[in-house]
């Protein structure tokens, strides 16, 4: 019989492995969980930094769309202040803040899963300031007053006034020595750019001329563009040393910045003080400029030296280095006197400077070469009729020097920028006849500008350059968007510009905003060919206050009783009983200088 042998069973061994199990799987657990964990938590923060960079990008959407019409001159999709753009289901929502020196805040706002970044635009006003210091001013082609017509302000003349019975000038007038160029010292073919100012040692450059004659050189003009915004510099004239440019100036005069733009135009320095050059005499025309690598000038060089009188040349400074002659000559034009300007037959009531004065009743000082005995006697007699009162004797300065010419205010580059920034988008093709309000700019419109239907109103958003003509007529009113703040709106014409029945202008709104009508015609009262009323380029009918009208190469006429704020013109009519009165704003006009130059982005950043 067998023996059966019991074993005693171990109940804890099975607990032991069971434990063993359970303490490699939380070990597996917990090393599982430890490699997964980094992995989790790098996915959410993927997660989150892609939401995060998707709203910034929203946001940048938004702040470049905004900024997109603004400078192009759409309108935004929302409000003039708001808008809001989807994609991808998700929003950014931009605002546009106005601050009082017509800058601009643009903030964008983008939120996707509630991750939110914000961007913001500073956008500064890029303008050209206009400084019309006079009610009027006018070029060689001179003045004419009709009866009992009046300037309320000063009048700058560089052409003779002349005025019938009751003409009078409520303030300065100067009548400067007439001006011609020469047609033997100056170069004018533009084959290559000289760059001045951006690097030693070609700093300061100088051109030579020979002195055509014995006479005073009243201004210089260079054809010149600019990188940058470099400050305006001096322009001299000095004598020749063996060759090169004396280190003593014989005249000076400012190089104004703002007349000069990125693209080549001619740019006058006129001297105050004009020298008398010696006929046969070598003189050198020196620009001294300042260096700086990324704010510089432009010199368009004849590189063929057509111009065989001249050289040109350039230094690190023009009063001690040495000079380099380089090949070719630069562009320049010369304008010597050629004859006495005279002021007759009109009443001052302040002081007058003039080569002549004949039959003219001076209420303030006199400062002349040859004045009548009738003048003379006045000066010393003011009466209270004529002058008001108190009234004190006028002081006599004969053997006065001629007053200088004046620059005029715009430069022809200045008018060919305003021209491209103008030319955004499709232009519109022949005539455009507003028919009902509308607003417009920036457009070119290479036909005529008719405004003649009943009442409308043209709002300017951006530059308008019109090809042809313009005609404003039956009450219809030009005025500057209120976006323009205190920054002033122009339309640039090519044609001649008409107003008649009771057509009005008018700013922005804000004080020191008005609106100009320039146009670049050439009809001076010469010649009537494709010229307006009087054969001249303007012709104004009815009073027009809050607008410049500017036509620097043709004539302005001002019709029986008109009142207009500010006139510039290579030569004026006023008509019996017409009024120019000057408003003070003007000295300081700031003209936005369109869609692609109207603003500068001061800076672009994220917020918050």
């Amino acid at each position: 019989m067998q023996r059966q042998i019991k074993r005693k069973v171990n109940h804890q061994s099975g607990a032991a492995m069971l434990i063993s199990v359970v303490f490699f799987l939380f070990i597996a657990l917990a090393i599982i969980t430890g490699l997964v964990s980094p992995t989790v938590r790098e996915f959410k923060n993927a997660q989150v930094n892609l939401n995060s960079k998707k709203s910034y990008f929203l946001a940048e959407s938004g702040s470049e769309d905004a900024l997109y019409r603004i400078i192009n001159g759409i309108a935004i999709s929302e409000s003039p202040d708001s808008e809001i753009i989807t994609l991808d289901s998700n929003s950014a929502t931009t605002t546009i803040t106005t601050n009082s020196d017509s800058s601009k805040n643009i903030t964008s706002l983008g939120d996707i899963s509630s991750y939110q970044r914000k961007t913001n635009i500073v956008l500064s006003i890029s303008s050209v300031g206009v400084g019309f210091n006079y009610g009027v001013q006018v070029g060689s082609g001179g003045v004419e007053m009709g009866e009992n017509s009046k300037i309320v302000g000063n009048i700058y003349s560089n052409g003779s006034i002349s005025g019938d019975q009751g003409t009078k000038i409520e303030g300065d007038a100067i009548v400067a020595g007439y001006i011609e160029e020469s047609l033997e010292a100056r170069s004018m073919s533009c084959l290559q750019d000289k760059i001045v100012g951006q690097a030693n040692p070609e700093i300061d450059y100088a051109q030579s001329f020979i002195a055509p004659s014995s006479d005073a050189l009243g201004k210089v003009s260079l054809y010149l563009k600019k990188v940058g915004n470099p400050s305006s510099r001096t322009v001299k004239i000095v004598a020749d040393n063996n060759g090169s440019p004396d280190d003593e100036s014989v005249a000076s005069d400012t190089l104004n910045k703002d007349l000069v733009t990125t693209s080549y135009g001619w740019i006058d320095i006129t001297f105050s003080s004009p020298p008398l050059l010696v006929d046969g005499n070598i003189y050198w025309i020196v620009l001294d400029a300042d260096r700086d690598n990324s704010k510089y000038w432009v010199w368009c060089n004849d590189s063929d030296s057509s111009y065989s009188s001249g050289v040109g040349k350039y230094s690190e400074d023009w009063d001690d280095d040495p000079w380099t002659q380089i090949t070719g000559d630069l562009n320049f034009r010369t304008y010597f006197g050629a004859g006495a300007s005279s002021l007759d037959g009109v009443t001052v009531l302040e002081d007058a400077k003039a080569n002549t004065i004949t039959d003219s009743k001076i209420c303030g000082d006199a400062y002349y070469q040859s004045i009548d005995a009738s003048s003379l006697n006045f000066l010393n007699n003011p009466t209270t009729q004529v002058c008001g009162t108190p009234t004190t004797n006028g002081t006599a300065y004969p053997d006065s020097p001629d007053p200088s010419v004046e620059n005029m205010p715009i430069s022809q580059a200045n008018i060919d920028q305003w021209k491209v920034d103008a030319q955004v988008g499709d232009p519109i093709s022949g005539d455009y006849s507003v028919t009902s309000d509308v607003s417009l700019g920036p457009k070119e419109i290479t036909g005529d500008l008719l405004m003649t239907s009943t009442n409308k109103t043209l709002t300017i958003t951006g530059t308008v350059y019109v090809h042809g003509n313009i005609d404003i007529k039956n009450g219809s009113t030009i005025k500057c968007n209120v976006s323009y703040g205190a920054n002033s709106c122009l339309i640039v014409a090519d044609g001649w510009i008409h107003t008649d029945q009771n057509g009005t202008f008018a700013g922005s709104g804000t004080a020191g905003s008005f609106i100009m009508l320039l146009t670049t015609l050439a009809c001076d009262g010469s010649f009537s060919t494709g010229c307006t009323h009087h054969d001249g380029a303007v012709d104004i009918h009815n009073n027009a206050t809050g607008v410049i009208f500017y036509a620097q190469n043709g004539k302005i006429n001002l019709h029986n009783g008109v009142d207009v704020t500010e006139v510039t013109a290579y030569k004026l009519a006023l008509d019996n009983t017409a009024t120019i009165t000057y408003d003070q704003g003007l000295a300081n006009a700031n003209f936005s200088s369109g869609p692609s130059g109207g603003y500068s982005i001061e800076s672009w950043k994220e917020v918050e």
